[in-house]
């Protein structure tokens, strides 16, 4: 499965599927204090496609959202449980932007979000390390076909796509401050 981006930003963006159905909104303020996040959901609609109203636009519940905070932990609200990342991730390894964030699944097994150089990548934390996600970032298109961003979902992470969002939406602003900060103090990301 494929959720394509409407932005190249996972932060501030529609999530679409395969055929173009809005599936998920990731709305995040800028430069508004506190940081929180809204991640709503596309409430199907039910009537036939003759009925239906051309005009009508998708409407989204309220799925999840994240209070981003500087020095205490942030919150996390999803499925109706409130969490703070200090108690839904733990800490394990390293990559190129921080700490790897591993946390357990909704079927109680455990997963881990890997903080590569590009993209983030959610593999199970099990040994195996199947992949269950990756972030593609928006291809241009010069060499090659251009595509959009999106996020792929392997079947192995199908039964769980609303906390696999989520989780990515958090690890991925983590691993943005990270880039954006190791570029101005000179360690990284170019000149």
């Amino acid at each position: 499965m494929k959720l394509y981006l409407s932005t190249s930003s996972p932060l501030n963006s529609v999530f679409t599927n395969e055929d173009g159905q809005a599936i998920y909104k990731v709305k995040i303020p800028m430069f508004k204090l506190p940081l929180v996040t809204s991640i709503s959901r596309v409430i199907p609609n039910d009537l036939p496609q003759e009925d239906a109203d051309p005009d009508m636009r998708d409407n989204y519940t309220f799925m999840a959202q994240i209070d981003f905070h500087v020095i205490s932990p942030s919150k996390i609200k999803l499925a109706g449980s409130e969490f703070t990342s200090k108690n839904y991730f733990r800490k394990e390894g390293w990559g190129i932007y921080g700490r790897h964030r591993a946390f357990t699944g909704p079927d109680n097994r455990q997963y881990k979000w890997l903080l590569k150089a590009t993209v983030p990548k959610l593999i199970l934390n099990d040994g195996s390390k199947s992949t269950v996600a990756k972030f593609h970032h928006k291809k241009l298109g010069i060499v090659g076909g251009s595509r959009p961003a999106c996020l792929e979902i392997f079947p192995i992470g199908e039964h769980m796509v609303d906390t696999i969002l989520v989780t990515f939406i958090y690890v991925e602003k983590k691993r943005k401050d990270r880039e954006r900060a190791l570029r101005s103090s000179g360690g990284g990301g170019g000149p």
